[in-house]
């Protein structure tokens, strides 16, 4: 048995070396790999380095952008404002125009209207006072020749002309209201 034991201790003692050795190869390869690690680390840090001093002026470009987009846009609003503004007091002032013209009609109206049927009808009551009191035909016709050529002047015919065309005027402007 001493034998035994003697065996057993040898053959622990040679399965202590291996283990020891095999630990001692286990840990020179770790070195070997974290060298490595350590030189791929290394490698990518440098990496890192380089594309942050790339990206480092890109990002005060970018800074630099928006600053200049920032302005724009301000400038752009505040042109906005000012064509809002212009197009109020445009507005406001086409408002005041369009009352303007519809408080000239209503005061001019009614004076040209009665103006004109009081002629027209002062016409009307000379030609039918002619028509009873010479009581012919002929003679009529002739009156009222005379009529027209004295009473119907070139300069009352061109202010009867003006009129009308100022009223045409005032009647379409009437009907492009009426439509508004």
């Amino acid at each position: 048995m001493a034998e035994l034991t003697q065996y057993l201790n040898i053959v622990s003692v040679i399965i202590q070396i291996i283990l020891f050795i095999t630990f001692i190869i286990l840990i020179v390869a770790l070195i070997k790999v974290i060298k490595k690690l350590s030189a791929k680390v290394e490698d990518l840090q440098k990496d890192v380095n380089k594309y942050k001093d790339k990206i480092d002026p890109l990002i005060e470009d970018t800074r630099g952008v928006i600053k200049k987009v920032d302005n724009i846009s301000e400038k752009v609003t505040q042109g906005v404002d000012v064509i809002n503004d212009t197009i109020k007091k445009v507005k406001d002032v086409t408002e005041d125009i369009i009352e303007f013209e519809k408080e000239i009609q209503r005061k001019i109206e009614p004076p040209v209207f009665d103006t004109i049927s009081s002629f027209a009808a002062l016409v009307r009551g000379i030609k039918v006072f002619i028509e009873k009191f010479k009581g012919e035909r002929k003679k009529i016709e002739e009156n009222r020749e005379h009529l027209e050529e004295h009473f119907y002047s070139d300069e009352i015919k061109e202010e009867y002309d003006e009129i009308n065309k100022e009223l045409k005027e005032v009647r379409k402007k009437l009907e492009e209201m009426k439509k508004e």
